[in-house]
């Protein structure tokens, strides 16, 4: 993890716009953001770096969102217990999502306060995960 000065944020989507609004946005807060273009690439970004918390879209190529996080999730991952917030369209797959155990949903067109609401939200001590 990061020093308690500054946080850590993976931000895993296809799209570098959606990367870089959702970078801008915690930037001010003292965030530092690491990018990831799909699953993929984020599962071997968090192989190496511990986050305080993943941003995760739904749709990319290869690996899904929801089969990301599942594979993030690995007890022996070096984030298994990190907190996921689902940054995706919908939240018509939130069965899903939860089984994976996702801790917040942010719908797109991110709105800036929601997202920064979810992400205190997910790192706040005594946490829950979201239920289908």
């Amino acid at each position: 993890m990061s020093t308690p000065e500054t946080k850590s944020v993976l931000i895993v989507d296809d799209h570098e716009v959606n990367r870089r609004i959702a970078g801008l946005f915690l930037q001010p807060l003292g965030w530092t953001a690491v990018m990831a273009a799909d699953g993929a690439q984020a599962l071997d970004i968090a192989a190496h770096q511990r986050f305080d918390v993943i941003l995760m879209d739904m749709v990319m190529p290869g690996l899904n969102g929801i089969q990301t996080t599942a594979a993030l999730r690995d007890p022996d991952s070096l984030n298994g217990d990190t907190p996921v917030i689902a940054v995706t369209g919908t939240d018509y797959n939130r069965a899903e999502w939860a089984a994976v155990g996702v801790t917040q949903f942010v719908i797109k067109p991110v709105d800036p306060d929601d997202l920064i609401t979810a992400v205190e939200e997910a790192i706040r001590p005594g946490r829950r995960r979201v239920t289908a």
